[in-house]
């Protein structure tokens, strides 16, 4: 297949939105406007499982592909795709026709076929690149998988590109909009609502951004508001983000960046109010490094990469409360979490030694308590470096 560059050079229009000081937001479609929306369709009582791997040489990658049909691993023919470049994030469209991998080259998306078979699209060629030669870092893609959210390493710039909703290549210009801090992984979420869009900025806290996925003509970003890091925290760097089912409350994880034995914290904020209400903290493991806002809104986990664990929570009305048996333990090096489309198993990958994929079923009598279904080695390398794990909806 052909990786040429040249195809779908797609020039930057819009202008770059000025910072809003306002102590509450009001963008376009409803800035705030809290919907239990979670997007997408199921896919019976089988999920498709795609994990991101970095090869050994650092210089590219695979994606492998599992079938997941109630708690059972099998992979997908033709499983694992070689990728051109070194793979930085990956994430499945809410409708499951497509979905795209960010790589040091740019982003290429993949259809989605029967089985989970994975095809790429924009005929074998890139799908987006960046002009300005910034490396794509995390993409997202809205609930009506008609817009692609990418953020770049080491750059402010974060970027809406719409897509067509069925191949998810791109069908106009990019729109961008401008962050406080140029982080070198900054993480980006869309919102259930489809309003929103997080930033998490490492060191330089948190960006809210209002979005309106109507926009035809017109830039779709609204107004933006920078979440600061935990008022007198020294030392600390917001690693991820994540929003619950109804869009009424936002999670960062935050870390400590001095040293690898301080535990981190989850911070949870009224969407409503994320300037002036007090934010309510819940201590997590060492080194948070991925969020999963469980869809039925029961649950929230964490995962902390530095010391091996599963932080869970139980979720009321925005107040967190530890599970019995969290943390909960997996394997090394944990960087990603999600949950299969029936809401019944949870998939956590880590950077390190085989296997590197877990999948747990939640407990029977305990609710909310994760027990190791089964696990998987998703490389032929030991350790498998996997950075990324995507599940249909």
């Amino acid at each position: 297949m052909s990786h040429g560059l040249s195809p779908r050079r797609w020039i930057r229009l819009g202008v770059a939105v000025p910072l809003t000081m306002a102590l509450g937001l009001t963008g376009c479609s409803g800035f705030f406007t809290p919907v239990n929306n979670n997007g997408g369709t199921t896919t019976g009582s089988t999920t498709y499982a795609y994990v991101t791997n970095v090869n050994s040489s650092g210089t590219g990658g695979t994606i492998t592909e599992y079938t997941d049909t109630s708690g059972v691993l099998t992979a997908v023919s033709g499983s694992p795709i070689t990728l051109p470049a070194l793979p930085t994030s990956i994430v499945v469209a809410p409708n499951n026709d497509f979905l795209f991998v960010a790589t040091s080259l740019g982003v290429f998306v993949y259809t989605i076929g029967t089985g989970g078979a994975l095809t790429e699209g924009n005929n074998g060629n890139v799908a987006y690149f960046n002009q300005n030669g910034l490396i794509p870092q995390s993409v997202a893609v809205d609930a009506t998988s008609s817009w692609l959210i990418i953020t770049y390493q080491k750059s402010t710039e974060v970027d809406a590109l719409p897509i067509d909703s069925t191949q998810g290549v791109p069908t106009g210009s990019v729109y961008p909009a401008t962050s406080t801090f140029a982080a070198t992984n900054p993480t980006v979420v869309m919102s259930p609502a489809n309003a929103n869009v997080f930033v998490s900025l490492g060191t330089g806290g948190v960006n809210a951004f209002g979005f309106s996925p109507t926009a035809t003509t017109s830039t779709p970003w609204g107004s933006r508001v920078a979440i600061p890091l935990t008022s007198g925290a020294i030392n600390v760097a917001d690693n991820a983000v994540a929003v619950d089912p109804t869009s009424t409350y936002l999670y960062i994880a935050e870390a400590s960046t001095a040293t690898t034995a301080v535990a981190g914290s989850l911070r949870t904020f009224p969407i409503a109010n994320l300037v002036t209400s007090a934010e309510k903290d819940v201590p997590v493991g060492i080194g948070p490094s991925a969020i999963l806002a469980e869809p039925t809104g029961s649950y929230v986990y964490v995962t902390n990469e530095s010391d091996g664990t599963i932080s869970g929570f139980s979720a009321s009305a925005g107040v967190l409360t530890a599970l019995s048996g969290s943390p909960f333990s997996t394997g090394k090096l944990p960087v990603g979490i999600a949950e299969d489309s029936t809401e019944s198993y949870v998939s956590v990958i880590g950077y390190g030694t085989n296997p590197n994929l877990w999948l747990y079923k939640y407990d029977a009598t305990t609710a909310g308590t994760l027990d190791v279904q089964t696990t998987a080695t998703t490389a032929s390398s030991n350790p498998s470096l996997s950075n990324g794990i995507a599940l249909s909806h």
